[in-house]
């Protein structure tokens, strides 16, 4: 007798759900028949799988869990994960995943599981695609709904995207769900509610105050970031790093007011043991200075400095010559979410939270020596 086994799976994109897809359908005939389910709908799962390339899909996994209880995971990637029993090595090959999921210890027991209610939606308007990123659509106008969810899935970055059609709906989410982005109509009239449902959960969720002549210059903005997001999550277990010649010499300017901030980036830097040549500058000013006599391979940029803040440097910096791609990491403060926004429209490659992470901080420069060579690879004749 087949055992049917419901599966729900975090941070894949669409592409790759449909080969899960392909492969459960493949496996029917099976002691074993496993089944793709939808997490935020479907009231009883009996295993998780986690793309271990995701970062942020492991705080998605927390939250299922303590929706779900005590469920076993297996972990998705090119290298097993410390503390998780199963894990499928290169995803998505028939054999390899069948094979793993075969020998996962289950529950089977309904009774044990607790309910997991249905989530409310805007009719019925949510997107579940095991994404990697999620975000709410908070807005009762129907056309504008249509209009964000447009122009979010002309990406190919994988995302679970909810819609509410005002704030009671809209907190009710929030009390269930973490949310990366929220785009909330900016004439809701609980907007403020949101935000203290976002503050009482403790989410540190970016809120974009959306008008319909800016929806869709926000959402390329979001998509710019989470770009930037999985680009970096796919880096980190690339195994790439050695590759780029560790004997090239760089050349880094440090813009920041505070000299502490300057040794923290430089014991950083020091760790990575690639050659380098570090710059100091402690206004956006002098930094402009520099810039226009100086060629730099990459930026460390702070946010809030005397003088021109650095939204307005990096502005400033993209109008000089030979600029324009220039990889600038802009410091921002955990306790202001905005900032990444701001940045990115400022024209900044990505970003880097304070305090330093030591290990978000060596993810972020292998991908940014990355992008330094591939620029060069496509200037050469």
């Amino acid at each position: 007798m087949s055992i049917n086994i419901n599966v729900g799976i975090i941070g894949f994109s669409l592409h790759e759900q449909e080969k899960f897809r392909w492969i459960f359908g493949a496996g029917l005939e099976r002691d074993r028949t496993y089944h793709l389910k939808d997490l935020m709908v479907e009231p009883n799962i009996d295993l998780l799988i986690v793309k271990t390339a995701a970062e942020s899909a492991f705080k998605k996994l927390e939250r299922y869990q303590k929706k779900y209880g005590s469920l076993p995971v297996v972990t998705a990637g090119k290298s097993p994960v410390e503390g998780y029993e199963y894990h499928i090595q290169e995803v998505l090959l028939l054999s390899r995943v069948l094979k793993v999921l075969d020998f996962v210890a289950l529950a089977c027991n309904d009774a044990d599981k607790p309910p997991c209610e249905k989530q409310l939606s805007a009719e019925n308007d949510s997107i579940n695609v095991g994404g990697q990123y999620d975000i709410l659509v908070v807005d009762e106008d129907e056309g504008n709904r249509q209009l964000l969810r447009d122009e979010l899935l002309k990406s190919d970055i994988p995302l679970n995207i909810d819609f509410a059609l005002d704030d009671t709906f809209a907190i009710q989410k929030i009390n269930d769900k973490y949310y990366d982005f929220l785009f909330v109509d900016a004439e809701t009239a609980n907007f403020e509610a949101i935000e203290n449902s976002l503050k009482v959960n403790a989410r540190s969720s970016v809120v974009m105050p959306t008008t319909k002549t800016e929806t869709v210059e926000y959402a390329n903005v979001v998509l710019r970031i989470l770009k930037s997001f999985a680009d970096a999550d796919e880096m980190i277990v690339s195994n790439n790093y050695t590759r780029v010649e560790r004997l090239t010499h760089y050349r880094v300017l440090l813009i920041d007011d505070c000299e502490i901030m300057h040794e923290i980036l430089k014991t950083e830097l020091e760790k990575s043991g690639i050659s380098l040549e570090i710059d100091d500058a402690f206004t956006g000013n002098e930094a402009l200075e520099k810039m226009r006599q100086t060629t730099y391979d990459f930026v460390f940029l702070d946010v809030v400095m005397p003088g021109i803040d650095g939204f307005e440097t990096c502005g400033e910096i993209r109008k000089i010559d030979g600029m324009s791609k220039l990889p600038i990491i802009m410091l921002s403060s955990k306790d202001s979410p905005l900032d990444e926004v701001e940045g990115i429209i400022a024209g900044c490659t990505t970003y880097l939270t304070k305090p330093v992470d030591s290990r978000e901080f060596q993810k972020i420069l292998v991908r940014i020596l990355h992008w330094i060579e591939e620029f060069k690879t496509d200037k050469k004749p």
